[in-house]
């Protein structure tokens, strides 16, 4: 019987929820990074590192069979990797083309990083370039996904991120990878502890030196000072800088009562239950 290696560790969350934060993190830590444009940990959605790692242009196949590659490209690391972080943004399923939609037998943890959704509607539609109002109505659509492959040259390949909660109910729902969930704010207001938590549950080896000096590797005042110096490459065209603001709940002095309340009734039950009620 086959012994699969379960070295992946998923860094799942709906964009602007602090995820490349935790992902430098986790750089620093396993792989001493000290550029935050190297950072060792690919984006499960990137067509440029499925190309390096297959050594083909992927632009002219169908979906179905870049999905194919997708599996064999992340197994074949998983196999030679310890630890193999993997950031994403898709919303949790099963299958994807008659295939399963991740690599399940090589898959360790999930870390699910979740943030308040109203923060999150004024980070993403700087994001996408896009109003809030706008970006509410899409954070409240189920159908919705990022980086719909409208040109066959980008970067990136589509991410079903289907409505807010939905993404969080998916993959804090699902039973085949196990998972924790880190709170945004937590990251920002008990920031070792949380640190530690995401360390001790993915069993990373760490002693206090690495942890702090990871930590502030990592800390926002640092990442807005590396990407002032050499820029950061996943910053999206929308925006001036990647690093903007690094704080939570700054949503009260920006958002309308009638946007706060919009949000709340679309998200009622998850903002109830990760206590980011009003």
């Amino acid at each position: 019987m086959t012994k699969y290696k379960k070295s992946i560790i998923w860094l799942a969350s709906y964009p602007k929820s602090g995820n490349t934060w935790v992902r430098i993190f986790l750089s620093r830590i396993l792989f001493k990074t000290n550029n935050i444009n190297n950072l060792n940990i690919p984006i499960y959605s990137s067509k440029t590192f499925l190309e390096e790692q297959a050594f083909i242009d992927i632009s002219e196949l169908p979906l179905e069979d870049i999905h194919s590659l997708r599996l064999e490209v992340y197994s074949e690391k998983a196999k030679y990797s310890d630890f193999f972080p993997i950031k994403i943004h898709d919303i949790f399923q099963k299958e994807l083309y008659n295939k399963p939609f991740l690599p399940f037998e090589y898959s360790k943890v999930v870390i699910y990083i979740i943030r308040n959704p109203f923060d999150v509607a004024i980070s993403f539609a700087k994001h996408l370039g896009k109003s809030i109002d706008e970006t509410i109505s899409i954070m409240n659509e189920t159908g919705y996904t990022l980086s719909k492959n409208t040109y066959k040259y980008q970067v990136q390949l589509p991410q079903p991120l289907g409505s807010w909660s939905n993404h969080v109910k998916s993959w804090t729902s699902q039973s085949l990878i196990p998972f924790f969930v880190v709170r945004y704010e937590d990251l920002l207001y008990n920031t070792k502890t949380t640190f530690e938590e995401i360390l001790k549950n993915c069993k990373i080896p760490y002693n206090s030196d690495t942890l702090t000096d990871a930590i502030n590797f990592s800390k926002f005042e640092n990442l807005k000072k590396l990407e002032q110096q050499y820029g950061f490459n996943e910053k999206s065209i929308h925006l001036d800088n990647f690093f903007n603001v690094g704080k939570a709940y700054y949503y009260k002095d920006i958002l309308t009562n009638s946007q706060i309340k919009k949000i709340y009734e679309s998200n009622k039950e998850l903002i109830i239950k990760y206590n980011y009620e009003l």
